[in-house]
């Protein structure tokens, strides 16, 4: 025990840094940030709040009057920087809710007062976001970028006023810190579907796209949610080790612990542990057991024993044991609040109030762009990023393109080189409208989990001010259009040869295969999630509803219907139909070319010959009156190219205001 004592009073003496201001400016300052009376309430199913953190007085039934009582500051303590603070209690402990306030980040259903301060000054939301980062405990990347790319695109974002080549050397430089050298071309890699680097690795890359002096905006104050979990012993120390060596360099750094192993939490500067919403101990790690071992006998911390798993085990709470557990706990914090240790945090607080002229006012944004890169850098580093993201998974192309093929050469086969004549007519009809439906639905579904697997990520980049919502929107609407135009294309081409349609001119061809790219943008916009998973966020959403408002346009889209017997209440679900305009479009360029069908008109020798064959017209324009087809060929492709606009927009709008209510 005295040796891990000593060793901890000597790291303690090694890495305690000035808070004086270095000569880089206030930006770059030291931050040392302050807590006091802080009371937090979450919402309870059966009606009323519950307090997760508590201000160590009597409590009182009625929320508002807790809220007008004078505290005590008891809940309070400070972060220092050139230390690592490690937040550590059982689960409902507050532990992840007190990081949460001190971090500024808004927690559903949690509503709190008290006093969190950085140098003795109030800041906003987004300021707090200006100077801090916050390293959570899942960890998400576009899994189809490697380490390398991840970190330059970052860079390429958060860095401001550099050269190409200072932000090429920092990735170099990021790399040898987080020890990514060795997995700096592999994959990062998708659960379940695509093998890539390990946990640890995840976790540093984490730390080195967030925090790391070398590659980004320099923040001084560092909050991490359980940076160990999941990792063997050998990778958590080596995750705590990154984070001592950034304390080294002066930033204030908060993270919330489960259960460390010994080695892992001795590592640590100072701990504190909560139990039942309330500060058990703050303090340095080094005077933990000695603090357990003048409570008594039975507190004492065994020789060869975890003293985070000794701690944990007399401050939490069995259900079987409640009573004598939480008068245990309250022990605990009664000791721990008149000690020498819990007087001098105390102090502590007070003074940090003190030495920066008590309570400053809530410090104003600057005025700075939130954003570190303008809109074309966002823009254009996105855009590789999706292009890349694409083409780099195989759901994406191999299975697609193989759907496609199959499909097309299905329908192909089944109407090989039709020839035109009065009973063939609603084959090609069939033909052309089979089109329509399939230029949506055989990307409409699948295109769904495009954005909503994307949708964590993105929240999270957005989150921490890396890139606007109209840069990822644009970029990933750009990145995908050369797939769903090549894709198309090709369907189109092998259905409209073999089929046997109008053969010349080329333009006929030509405008076919315009139509089927154009209802596939439609039907993307709409499906893919630019409405449907902006709205719904969720791939099972999207699929329970989008068929709601997909199949009455399917039902209405010209061919099932036609056209002249839609009632006029229904009508107008018929203009917004994009199977109805993209049917007519295809409609009107097989049938205004078509001046006779062999066996239909009255001159024809072969209608005497098969005077029992159907014939529903003499000519193409016949054919397009009996299906009420009056809108001219570039008035139902215009429709169709504005519709793909208009569906974006609305896409973009949702994601917009998701992104708002999910902040």
């Amino acid at each position: 025990m005295q040796d891990f004592a000593s060793a901890a009073s000597t790291r303690d003496t090694d890495t305690k840094i000035s808070m004086e201001t270095t000569g880089s400016g206030e930006k770059n300052q030291k931050k040392k940030i302050a807590w006091s009376g802080i009371v937090a309430t979450v919402p309870q199913a059966g009606g009323g709040r519950k307090e997760v953190i508590k201000n160590g007085k009597e409590e009182t039934t009625n929320y508002k009057l807790r809220k007008l009582q004078k505290l005590q500051i008891t809940v309070s303590g400070v972060a220092e920087p050139g230390e690592v603070l490690a937040l550590m209690g059982g689960s409902g402990a507050g532990k992840t809710t007190l990081m949460n306030i001190l971090a500024h980040l808004d927690t559903n259903g949690v509503e709190y007062y008290g006093d969190v301060t950085v140098n003795g000054k109030k800041i906003t939301k987004q300021k707090m976001r200006q100077m801090c980062a916050y390293v959570q405990q899942v960890d998400l990347f576009c899994g189809t970028l490697t380490v390398r790319e991840q970190l330059t695109y970052t860079a390429g974002m958060r860095m401001k006023n550099c050269t190409a080549e200072e932000k090429m050397n920092r990735v170099e430089s990021v790399l040898r810190d987080m020890n990514l050298v060795d997995c700096q071309n592999t994959l990062i890699g998708i659960p379940n579907r695509m093998k890539g680097i390990s946990i640890g690795e995840k976790k540093r890359l984490a730390f080195a796209c967030e925090v790391c002096e070398h590659i980004l905006t320099d923040p001084q104050i560092l909050f991490c949610d359980e940076p160990t979990s999941g990792l063997d012993a050998f990778m958590a120390s080596e995750v705590v080790r990154a984070l001592l060596d950034l304390a080294a360099k002066g930033k204030t750094i908060i993270v919330v612990l489960h259960q460390p192993s010994s080695t892992v939490f001795r590592m640590f500067h100072k701990v504190c542990f909560m139990a039942t919403g309330k500060t058990v101990y703050h303090g340095p790690v080094d005077k933990l057991c000695p603090f357990f071992d003048g409570l008594g006998p039975a507190f004492r911390v065994p020789e060869s024993y975890n003293p985070a798993d000794f701690v944990m085990s007399e401050i939490s709470i069995s259900p079987e044991t409640e009573k004598e557990d939480i008068k245990r706990i309250e022990f605990i914090i009664a000791e721990y609040q008149h000690s020498e240790i819990g007087g001098a945090m105390l102090k502590n607080t007070r003074t940090t109030i003190d030495e920066f002229g008590g309570y400053g006012e809530e410090e104003d944004d600057d005025g700075e762009n939130k954003y570190n890169s303008s809109f074309t850098t966002q823009f254009g580093i996105l855009l590789k990023r999706s292009l890349r993201t694409t083409f780099r998974d195989p759901l994406l192309l191999r299975v697609r393109f193989a759907q496609i093929v199959v499909t097309a050469v299905l329908v192909g086969i089944v109407n090989w080189r039709t020839e035109l004549s009065g009973p063939t007519i609603q084959n090609l009809e069939g033909v052309m409208y089979n089109c329509a439906r399939d230029m949506t639905f055989l990307f409409y579904f699948p295109s769904v989990n495009v954005i909503t697997s994307e949708l964590p990520v993105f929240l999270r980049e957005h989150k921490s001010n890396i890139y606007s919502v109209e840069a990822y929107f644009l970029a990933k609407s750009i990145a995908e259009l050369p797939q769903y135009t090549a894709l198309p294309l090709i369907y189109a081409t092998i259905v409209y040869w073999m089929s046997g349609l109008v053969a010349w001119p080329l333009t006929a061809f030509i405008v076919f295969v315009f139509v089927c790219i154009t209802l596939t943008w439609v039907a993307v916009s709409i499906g893919e999630s630019y409405v449907g998973a902006c709205i719904f966020g969720d791939e099972g959403l999207v699929v329970t509803f989008m068929p709601m408002f997909v199949l009455p346009m399917l039902v209405f889209g010209g061919f099932y219907i036609n056209a002249n017997n839609i009632p006029s209440y229904f009508r107008h679900i018929s203009y917004l139909s994009w199977f109805k305009h993209g049917f007519e479009a295809l409609e009107e360029n097989q049938w205004r070319r078509i001046d006779s069908i062999p066996g239909c008109t009255p001159s024809d020798p072969l209608l005497n010959i098969t005077s029992n064959s159907f014939c529903p017209a003499e000519d193409g324009e016949g054919i397009l009156a009996r299906r009420g087809i009056d809108t001219p060929l570039y008035v139902n492709v215009l429709i169709l190219f504005v519709s793909f606009f208009i569906y974006r927009i609305i896409g973009l709008v949702a994601l917009k205001v998701r992104v708002r209510f999910a902040k």
